[in-house]
């Protein structure tokens, strides 16, 4: 059983051993020795451009395209155009890419 305490003393993340400024560290380690491949690094950019235009309040978040649900999120078909996005929910995002939801999950 986790104490909610990071080995450095700090308060642990929520469901997780470490602290914040741990993982952080961990993760710069790891990526040292892990490097992204061109087609990864083109995803995760179009990922975080997106969404910084939406905490910047220039893109707004809009409805499901297939079932009109309001809690969607960015899927993009073309990541060479990271604000060129259809607003899925959960369910169609996975089904856009070829995936089900497990039995349970919301």
């Amino acid at each position: 059983m986790r104490s909610g305490v990071c080995k450095c003393g700090n308060p642990s993340r929520y469901s997780a051993g470490y602290c914040y400024v741990c993982h952080a560290a961990y993760m710069r380690r790891w990526r040292k020795t892990h490097p992204m491949t061109p087609q990864q690094r083109l995803r995760s950019n179009a990922r975080a451009y997106i969404h910084v235009y939406l905490r910047r309040g220039t893109v707004k978040r809009g409805l499901c395209s297939v079932c009109g649900s309001p809690n969607t999120q960015p899927h993009h078909g073309d990541y060479g155009k990271p604000l060129d996005v259809d607003w899925l929910c959960r369910k169609h995002h996975l089904e856009a890419h070829g995936k089900t939801m497990r039995k349970g999950s919301v």
